[in-house]
């Protein structure tokens, strides 16, 4: 009976102690510091990606005007600004004002190649 009693004292205590808000703070600081660091693993294929997607880029369109490298070295920096041109300017084929012709048919086929779902 005393051994029941002292375990259910120690519960209470437990469930006090985890209630606090200095306990809160401190464990939503560190689930704040796991899910930053679980998103930067998870990101770290995609970053891959796009890196070598820039490097196979970069040597076709090295003879372009400078704003338009600077265009596509932009578009090629995130998954979502590449998702974006590839939806606008290679699947509705709208147009645009820095990249088309040879060069538009070229990033799209490339962007293509990539591995991303």
């Amino acid at each position: 009976m005393k051994r029941t009693f002292i375990i259910i004292l120690e519960i209470a205590l437990l469930v006090v102690v985890l209630r606090s808000s200095f306990v809160q703070y401190w464990l939503g600081d560190i689930q704040q510091s796991l899910s930053n660091w679980m998103t930067e693993i998870a990101q770290t294929a995609e970053r891959q990606e796009l890196a070598a997607l820039r490097d196979r880029v970069r040597p076709n369109i090295a003879a372009m005007n400078d704003y338009q490298k600077d265009y596509i070295m932009e578009m090629l920096s995130s998954r979502a600004k590449m998702e974006h041109f590839q939806l606008y300017y290679c699947v509705n084929k709208d147009k645009n004002p820095f990249v088309y012709g040879a060069t538009l048919l070229y990033l799209c086929s490339e962007i293509g190649r990539t591995s991303f779902d």
